[in-house]
């Protein structure tokens, strides 16, 4: 029973570590489209575009010369 316990427990800290070290990004174009991105999207150098998720999981793809701003949230 105790090491269930432990067990348990050592999960649940897992899983409010990895909460805690997600963020957000704020991805705004010049044209005034805000976005939310589940991390920071990344840029295809070849290709000139970010790609991004947002939090309902909707893949978006943006060419570089369309964004304005990427700023981190807390």
């Amino acid at each position: 029973m105790k090491r269930l316990l432990m067990t348990m427990l050592a999960l649940s800290a897992m899983a409010i570590m990895l909460t805690a070290c997600s963020h957000y990004c704020r991805v705004t174009t010049y044209d005034g489209q805000v976005y939310t991105s589940d991390g920071h999207p990344k840029l295809d150098e070849d290709a000139k575009v970010y790609q991004f998720y947002l939090l309902d999981g909707k893949k978006v793809i943006l060419n570089q010369k369309d964004v304005k701003e990427i700023k981190q949230e807390d």
